[in-house]
């Protein structure tokens, strides 16, 4: 844990303009985490933009109803954000997950904060004020308000009850602690409305991704006396059912409900040829490292990775990998 909340806060108190950036493919928490710091800092007088390198996926354009999410993929030019005050990247702290945002923040690097809870880094920053024991980067976002005594507003309690909720697996993963649930009631008694956000996170399904999820699980095969599940998407997959990219978003998770699986994975081909990994542990294998062998990161529980093509030699080194650690950990 890296957090000097006497830094931190002295300086969201004395920096004027602010512009807050996440990963690619933003989350539920990087999303929730932005937008919390967001109503934080106006709420403080400060002049913020939010601005990622791609567009917010359509599932979660909900929770940014004022459309206040800014993107480079969208037509903000990278030279109207140098001249800001601070760079506060959320929820990653890994140059490769910033996209196009990373020319951004060499480009500020002196004044980038990096606020996080994941526990592999590069040199994003000087400055960081990471909690690899928190739920979400939402969680540490909440703490922040807190410190800066701010009011909870509906405004800032959705957003920041969204990431934490979808970072804990809806408060049922190991990282849930009795203080989880008593910042859930506060964010709920601010405002947050657990049933409207359960609608618009999972209830929300296209009959594609239904049939997504059906090829997918379909396709799953369990190794090591059942303990290891390994299930993949394919462009043409994708493009069969007639699905969008977001569709597989959480897919490695639902392999988890197969009795007696410990250690779930996914492999995804990107219409770049790339193939997205995700790893889920409930067991003595550790993600994180599993992940850092392809260049990721993430937690001991859950982690990913982007691999080169072709997708077949990224299967084999993946399972490889796998083997590995369920043999020497």
């Amino acid at each position: 844990m890296r957090l000097d909340w006497a830094s931190l806060l002295d300086l969201l108190r004395t920096a004027r303009s602010f512009v807050l950036t996440s990963h690619v493919r933003p989350d539920c928490d990087a999303l929730g985490s932005e937008l919390g710091l967001l109503g934080i800092l106006e709420t403080l007088g400060k002049d913020v933009r939010i601005v990622n390198a791609q567009a917010t996926p359509a599932p979660l354009a909900w929770l940014d109803p004022d459309r206040r999410i800014e993107s480079l993929a969208t037509g903000v030019a990278k030279e109207e954000l140098v001249d800001r005050d601070v760079l506060v990247v959320l929820d990653t702290s890994a140059w490769a997950q910033l996209g196009a945002m990373a020319d951004v923040a060499k480009a500020m690097r002196p004044k980038v904060v990096v606020v996080d809870h994941h526990v592999s880094e590069d040199d994003l920053s000087d400055r960081w004020f990471k909690d690899t024991s928190a739920e979400a980067t939402a969680r540490i976002v909440y703490e922040i308000g807190l410190r800066l005594k701010v009011p909870l507003s509906e405004r800032i309690a959705t957003p920041l009850y969204a990431g934490l909720s979808t970072d804990t697996g809806g408060f049922r993963f190991p990282n849930v602690s009795g203080e989880s649930f008593r910042v859930a009631a506060r964010l709920v008694d601010a405002g947050a409305s657990p049933p409207a956000i359960y609608r618009e996170l999972f209830e929300q399904d296209s009959i594609a991704r239904l049939h997504l999820v059906g090829r997918t699980l379909a396709g799953a095969r369990v190794s090591h006396g059942g303990r290891v599940i390994v299930s993949q998407v394919l462009q043409a997959d994708i493009k069969e059912v007639q699905a969008l990219p977001s569709d597989t978003e959480d897919l490695v998770n639902l392999t988890l409900a197969v009795k007696g699986t410990e250690l779930a994975v996914i492999l995804i081909e990107q219409p770049d040829g790339k193939i997205k990994t995700s790893f889920r542990s409930r067991c003595h294998v550790d993600c994180n490292l599993l992940a850092a062998r392809f260049g990721g990161g993430g937690h001991k529980a859950a982690a990913g990775a982007i691999l080169p093509g072709p997708f077949a030699a990224a299967r084999e080194q993946v399972l490889a990998a796998v083997d590995e650690a369920c043999r020497t950990a």
